[in-house]
């Protein structure tokens, strides 16, 4: 009977309480659905491995573009705490590097990146 005034003193005040994460209840419109997500996913490899073929030796700048793309977007889920953010802003960078970087596949990023914001607002 003693934690009884506790208990109801928490379950009076807990629907004015805000959890721990709510900042990521407002970042719910840039985080696309999952389908949504592996076509950008195809979208982002894409990209990386434009990259990749417009370094001087192709087959080591793919293969250093998808490590490095790997790493950063492992960097992003733990940084942000959320593996899907994460991944949309993932799908923002990916798009905005190929975009600056990739020399004829400058297109791609640009495509990217408008997927990306489409298909985040409307899934």
């Amino acid at each position: 009977m003693r934690g009884l005034p506790m208990l109801v003193a928490l379950a009076a005040v807990e629907r004015y309480l805000t959890p721990q994460r709510a900042w990521l209840d407002h970042l719910a419109i840039i985080v696309p659905g999952p389908t949504a997500t592996r076509w950008l996913l195809v979208a982002d490899l894409a990209c990386l491995i434009a990259l990749g073929l417009g370094r001087r030796r192709p087959l080591l700048g793919v293969f250093l573009a998808l490590g490095g793309g790997f790493l950063v977007l492992n960097g992003l889920g733990m940084a942000l705490t959320d593996f899907y953010l994460g991944l949309a802003l993932f799908h923002f960078g990916a798009g905005a590097t190929a975009l600056l970087f990739a020399r004829r596949a400058r297109w791609l990023g640009a495509a990217t990146l408008g997927l990306a914001l489409v298909l985040g607002a409307l899934t």
